[in-house]
C-alpha cells in the first residue's frame, strides 16, 4: 500500500448493511465524492465477494490502484493476505527452530483460524497512520461486518489471556504477536471515536433489510460505536400509478417511517434507471447522495425480443426430487438477491415430499422474518413436514468448546494438555469452526429426507465450503497424534461424509440466486467458477424479481423492464444450466401464506397435477 507522510487526523467512513442493498455503490460514490474535493482518499473493500472492479470498470487487486486523481482503491484478498501473514510470522522462527519444530509450527498456521486473523490484521493496518485524508471501507454484509468490528477487542483480550497462561495462541507464540495487540487496541479507539469514524448503515425499504439495520446498530453500540447515519436505497418513484411499483412503494414508505423513528440522520436515495458504474456516473451519483444535488442515473436499454429461455416447472421439479434417501438444496449468491425467500419457498414444497429441515449459515439470518414465525437455534416445526433452525454462533461455539473439553477429559489427557486446549478454544476463530461442526451434524442426521440450506452471501459461502478442508487437516493431525482418541476419528469420518455429500450432485443441488442485472449476474458467474474449484457444480439459476411486460406501463417500469430483458439474454450466455424465473410480486413476501403463493407460481403445473 502506498503511504504518505500524514497525521492521525485521517477520517474513516464505513458502509455496512444487508447484502445487495448498494453498500459498494455508496462506498464508491463517497470515495469519489471525497477525492473530487481534493482529499487524498483510499477505498478498501473487506468483502470476500467484492465488486469494486465492476463498479469502477477497471481491475481492482490487492495492490492499490489509482482510479482517479486523489483516489486509490484496494480489494483485500483472504488467500494472498494469509500467505503474506504466514511468511511474516514464520520468518523469525526459521532462524531459531530446527526443521522438525518448524514443521509443527507450519501445520499450526494451516488452520482456518489463520485466515481470519490474517484478514483482520490487514484490516487494522488501515486504521493506523496511512497518510490518507479519508479511508472509506466497503464492508462485507452485516453479519460479517459485526464480526470484523468486534474482533479488535476479542483478539486483544485473547492475547492478554494467552500471555498470562502458556504464552501460546492458535496462531503462534504471544511473543510473535505482542505488537499486534497494540495495533488492535489502537483500532478499538479509532472505531469508537466519533470525531474520526462514521458508520453509514445502508438499507432497502423492506422488512429483512430494515430489521438487520436496526439489529446491526444495536450490536455495534455494544462495542462502543455510536456514530451512525442511515441511507435508504432503492426508493421507488411516486409517479408510477397503475404499475406494480405503485403497490411496492406503499410498502416501502412504512419501512422508511420505521427508520425515521430512530432519529438518526437519514438519506433517501431513489431507485435508478441504470447501474452505478464508471467514475463519471459515480461522480453524479455521489453529488446526488452526499451533496444534495438533483441527478438521476439512467442507461437506456433498447427493448429486445422478450426472453424465451426460461426452464419450465418440470425441470425445477426434477432438481428437487430425491434420487435416494436424501436431497440437499443449497441456495447461494450475492447478498440481497432473495436467497432466503427462495429457500423458504422450496422448503415449503419439499415438506410435502418428505421430512424437511430448513437451516441457515448466514450470521444475519432472516428465515424467521420471511416466514413471520419464531425460528431458533434448534429445529422447530413451522409447517407440516417442515422444521427450521437458525444456527446461533454463540450457542454453537459454547457447545463446541464443551464437547472438545469433555472428549479430551474422557481420553485421559493431562491437566497441562487440557489447560492448553482450553486456552486455544478461547480464540475468536473457534466460532467459525463451531458453526461448521454444528452444520455438519444436521447434514449427517439421517432423519431429514430434505435439507434446504440458506447460505451466507457468496464469499462467505465459499469460506464455509473450503473450511472443511482446512478443518480436516487439523482433525487428521489430532487423530494421528492420538490414535486411540475415538472422538477425533469420529470427527474425521463425519467431516468426510459431509464433504462427499456436498460434492455429489445426486444428493446436493446448488442453486445460484440473482437479479437480472449486471453485478449480481457476473458475481454469480464468478461464484459458479469458485464452486467448481472446490468440486461443486451449480445445477440451476433462479433469476429473481422478473417483471411482466403487462405490469410495466409507466416510464420507470418500462425502463426497468427493458434493462431486465437485456440482462436476461446476457444470463443465457453466462450459464449453461437451467434458468428459472421468479416473478416480482406486488406485495412483500412475508409469512407462510405469501411464501406458498410464490411456491405455487414456480411450480404451477406440478402442484395442480
Amino acid at each position: 500500500m502506498q503511504s504518505h507522510p500524514g497525521s492521525d487526523s485521517t477520517q474513516y467512513v464505513f458502509f455496512s448493511g444487508k447484502g445487495g442493498v448498494g453498500k459498494s455503490s455508496m462506498a464508491a460514490a463517497r470515495a469519489v465524492y471525497e477525492a473530487d474535493r481534493g482529499r487524498r482518499t483510499l477505498l478498501v473493500s473487506t468483502d470476500p465477494a467484492g465488486n469494486l472492479g465492476d463498479i469502477f470498470e477497471v481491475p481492482i487487486s490487492t495492490d492499490t490502484v489509482t482510479v482517479s486523481p486523489n483516489l486509490q482503491v484496494i480489494q483485500l484478498d483472504a488467500d494472498k493476505i494469509t500467505d503474506a501473514y504466514k511468511r511474516k510470522m514464520l520468518a523469525p522462527l526459521e532462524e531459531i527452530l530446527d526443521e522438525l519444530a518448524m514443521e509443527s509450527v507450519r501445520e499450526q498456521f494451516n488452520g482456518g483460524c489463520t485466515v481470519e486473523i490474517a484478514t483482520f490484521d490487514r484490516f487494522t493496518d488501515f486504521l493506523s497512520n496511512t497518510g490518507y485524508d479519508v479511508v472509506v471501507f466497503d464492508t462485507a454484509p452485516t453479519g460479517h461486518t459485526l464480526r470484523l468490528m468486534t474482533l479488535p477487542g476479542e483478539w486483544s483480550d485473547y492475547i492478554t489471556k494467552s500471555e498470562q497462561g502458556s504464552g501460546q495462541t492458535c496462531i503462534g507464540p504471544v511473543s510473535q504477536i505482542q505488537e499486534s495487540k497494540k495495533k488492535y487496541d489502537a483500532a478499538v479507539q479509532v472505531l469508537r471515536d466519533p470525531q474520526r469514524s462514521t458508520m453509514f448503515l445502508v438499507a432497502r425499504p423492506e422488512k429483512t433489510s430494515v430489521f438487520e439495520t436496526l439489529r446491526a446498530k444495536a450490536e455495534l453500540e455494544k462495542t462502543g460505536i455510536t456514530h451512525f447515519e442511515l441511507i435508504v436505497n432503492g426508493v421507488f418513484p411516486s409517479d408510477e400509478a397503475g404499475t406494480i411499483f405503485a403497490e411496492q412503494r406503499k410498502n416501502q414508505q412504512r419501512y422508511i417511517e420505521t427508520l425515521q423513528e430512530s432519529t438518526l440522520p437519514l438519506i433517501q436515495v431513489a431507485m435508478q434507471l441504470g447501474e452505478i458504474k464508471g467514475v463519471e456516473t459515480l461522480t453524479r451519483f455521489g453529488n446526488m447522495v452526499f451533496g444534495g444535488q438533483s441527478a438521476r442515473v439512467s442507461v437506456r436499454h433498447e427493448e429486445t425480443q422478450p426472453f424465451q429461455g426460461f426452464a419450465g416447472p418440470a425441470e425445477l421439479d426434477r432438481l428437487l426430487n430425491r434420487a435416494g434417501n436424501r436431497r440437499i438444496l443449497a441456495f447461494t449468491g450475492k447478498g440481497g438477491v432473495g436467497k432466503t425467500v427462495a429457500a423458504c419457498a422450496m422448503a415449503m414444497e419439499t415438506g410435502t415430499r418428505g421430512k424437511t429441515l430448513l437451516i441457515t449459515t448466514d450470521p444475519a439470518a432472516h428465515i424467521g422474518q420471511v416466514l413471520d414465525t419464531d425460528v431458533g437455534h434448534l429445529p422447530r416445526e413451522i409447517s407440516t413436514g417442515v422444521w427450521a433452525a437458525n444456527i446461533d454462533q454463540r450457542l454453537a461455539a459454547e457447545a463446541y468448546k464443551t464437547q472438545i473439553l469433555d472428549d479430551a477429559k474422557s481420553n485421559g489427557y493431562s491437566d497441562d494438555v487440557l489447560a492448553s486446549i482450553q486456552e486455544e478454544l478461547e480464540s475468536p476463530c473457534t466460532e467459525e469452526i463451531a458453526i461448521f461442526e454444528h452444520f455438519s451434524k444436521y447434514i449427517n442426521d439421517p432423519q431429514w429426507e430434505y435439507i434446504v440450506l440458506d447460505t451466507a452471501p457468496t464469499g462467505h459461502t465459499l469460506r464455509l465450503l473450503e473450511l472443511p478442508f482446512d478443518y480436516q487437516k487439523q482433525i487428521q493431525m489430532k487423530a494421528q497424534d492420538h490414535p486411540d482418541d475415538a472422538s477425533g476419528q469420529s470427527q474425521k469420518q463425519n467431516l468426510e461424509t459431509v464433504i462427499e455429500q456436498m460434492k455429489n450432485p445426486a444428493i446436493t443441488t446448488f442453486f445460484l440466486v440473482a437479479y437480472p442485472e449486471f453485478t449480481p449476474l457476473h458475481e454469480s458467474r464468478r461464484a459458479a467458477d469458485d464452486l467448481a474449484r472446490v468440486g461443486i457444480q451449480v445445477q440451476g439459476v433462479l433469476l429473481n424479481h422478473v417483471l411482466n411486460r403487462d405490469d410495466c406501463d409507466g416510464e420507470f417500469a418500462s425502463a426497468r423492464y427493458a434493462m431486465q430483458q437485456y440482462y436476461l439474454h446476457e444470463a443465457a450466455g453466462l450459464f449453461d444450466v437451467p434458468l428459472f424465473a421468479v416473478p416480482l410480486r406486488s406485495t412483500e413476501i412475508t409469512g407462510i401464506d405469501q411464501v406458498n403463493a410464490l411456491r405455487y407460481s414456480l411450480l404451477p403445473q406440478i402442484l395442480n397435477a
